[in-house]
């Protein structure tokens, strides 16, 4: 997991040998950079993931210690790292007791190694994080349930009703259904309830969601089973923001043993924070093209956004039947993600049950796998990471790790773009492993004709100068003798000059294959085929012009 680092100084050489460092570190992360310390607490608002503040003892004309202080009273779970003039072992103990009544954790010489500054460092991002998961554990009362993200590739490709199902298969604990496709959820549809309340209502206390606002918002649509629907005016679904939504990912989690959230086909500020924070993301698609390529696609725009790391989706083969013509083994080499678990298709059982509204009524087969196959993949496995190596849940959601800083601005999508150039990332390079031996196939083929061709009118202007050289021959000498008989010197000395004017590449050329008559001379020679046991020959003529 990578920290993010704030640091506050004046001087262009700690600047600078700190700059180095973490240019060295793939753990750290150097966020701001402050010359002062008045806008130390407007960069954390508007870095609320950062983990670490190094502070300049000189900083604010030698005031660090002061402003240090300042950021601890504001920030407690935020580790402070001092950087002091010491020399020696005893200025460096009066150092650190001097930065720690002010609340640092840490201190470091100006002139600090590599190997001593990331040691620091490290010592202290851990205290940070194990802080922050100890009082949101209090806070919560020490619960800690899974959230789980059901997305889909394209529109239609049943995430909705999956999402429903794997409720429903995991309610024998406290199980909520959230329907955050808050433009055109239809969970509670398919649950066949009547709502008023939604998630949207939840939107305007952020911070403050409770078990109380959550047991107030959702329905009881079976035995442990809540649902928190979406809005019935599609429009209201503005009124969420990215704040909230993570507010509500939080109190989910600790309020429900297993938190589904379907968060359909389209990306928006708060479904990629849900996206983002979940424990894990299942992506749906269907075993055809369309849905296959739609899923790639959006694997690589999660990645770009810095939403969701391609190995931190699983993906769900949903619709799954013996007749496709699409298989597991080939839908993973297009989307290039192992698939999880596969849903059958339903038939028409299942289809009646969605037509009215009984799907948690009505077991079919489709139930049956998504209780064996899909809770069984979810809790067999360990969860997913969102950053590095550490799991996802309680330390990372409350630190706040997250690499979009809240928003899905222009800049940053701008960024991603040029970060996908840089790499020479190809959208359809899955398309590519199933169409490459087509491709290659037909590029082979017309290849292979052009070259056919070419050679055959090649033999076919060859044949015609052979052609002409015989007539011009025949058109000098004379064909006809003074008793209007053909003179066999003539054609013999026309078929001679034929044979010397084709080349040799071309073989032997008998008498049958060039024809001498008193009007024309025609030529047929064999042409060089590049398919085995094929034949093809190339015929030319040229008229007699006789000369007195």
């Amino acid at each position: 997991m990578v920290t993010k680092v704030l640091l506050a100084t004046a001087s262009p050489e700690v600047r600078d040998h700190l700059g180095h460092v973490f240019a060295e570190s793939d753990q750290f992360e150097l966020t701001a950079s402050l010359s002062d310390g008045a806008g130390v607490l407007t960069a954390l608002d508007r870095h609320p993931d950062v983990g670490i503040v190094v502070i300049d003892e000189a900083a604010d004309g030698g005031q660090g210690h002061a402003l240090a202080r300042t950021v601890g009273l504001a920030t407690p779970l935020i580790g402070i790292v001092m950087v002091v003039d010491a020399h020696n072992p005893g200025e460096m103990n009066t150092a650190m007791a001097a930065a720690m009544e002010v609340g640092a954790r840490s201190v470091i010489a100006r002139n600090a190694g590599l190997e001593e500054v990331l040691t620091r460092f490290e010592a202290v991002a851990s205290w940070s994080t194990v802080a922050r998961a100890a009082i949101s554990a209090e806070r919560n009362g020490g619960r800690g349930g899974q959230v789980v993200v059901v997305a889909g590739a394209k529109g239609g490709v049943g995430a909705s009703v999956l999402a429903l199902l794997l409720a429903r298969a995991g309610r024998s604990g406290d199980t909520t259904l959230v329907d955050f496709d808050l433009g055109a959820g239809d969970l509670a549809a398919y649950a066949g309830v009547r709502t008023r309340r939604s998630v949207v209502d939840l939107a305007g206390v952020e911070g403050e969601v409770t078990a109380r606002m959550l047991r107030e918002t959702t329905y009881e649509v079976g035995g442990g089973l809540r649902l928190l629907t979406a809005p019935n005016d599609g429009e209201r679904g503005e009124d969420m923001t990215p704040a909230a939504a993570r507010s509500i990912v939080s109190a989910l989690r600790f309020e429900s043993n297993l938190a589904v959230l379907d968060v359909g086909a389209h990306l928006d500020e708060p479904r990629a924070t849900a996206i983002e924070f979940a424990d894990r993301v299942l992506l749906v698609t269907t075993p055809d093209l369309p849905a296959l390529r739609a899923a790639r696609r959006v694997i690589a725009q999660w990645d770009r956004l810095a939403i969701r790391r391609p190995a931190a989706v699983e993906l769900v083969l949903n619709r799954r039947s013996s007749r496709d013509e699409v298989t597991p083994q080939l839908a993973e080499r297009i989307v290039e993600r192992p698939i999880a678990f596969t849903v059958p298709e339903g038939g028409t059982t299942f289809a009646a049950a969605v037509n009215t509204a009984t799907l948690l009524e009505t077991p079919t087969s489709v139930h049956t796998a998504v209780a064996e196959v899909g809770i069984a993949a979810l809790s067999a496995a360990t969860p997913v990471t969102l950053q590095g190596d550490e799991p996802a849940g309680v330390a990372a959601l409350v630190a706040g790790t997250s690499a979009r800083n809240g928003r899905l601005g222009a800049a940053q999508k701008r960024q991603a773009r040029r970060a996908a150039r840089e790499k020479g990332t190809d959208a359809e390079a899955g398309q590519s492993t199933v169409e490459l031996p087509v491709v290659i196939l037909i590029a082979l083929t017309v290849f292979l004709l052009c070259a056919q061709g070419i050679g055959w009118a090649t033999s076919m202007l060859t044949a015609r100068a052979a052609a002409q050289e015989g007539a011009r021959t025949v058109g000098v000498a004379g064909y006809y003798d003074r008793f209007g008989n053909p003179r066999d010197d003539v054609v013999e000395q026309a078929r001679h000059d034929v044979r010397d004017r084709l080349p040799d590449w071309m073989g032997s050329v008998d008498d049958a294959d060039i024809e001498v008559g008193a009007d024309e001379v025609s030529v047929r020679v064999t042409v060089e085929t590049l398919v085995p046991g094929m034949d093809l020959s190339a015929s030319s003529s040229a008229a007699v012009y006789r000369e007195n």
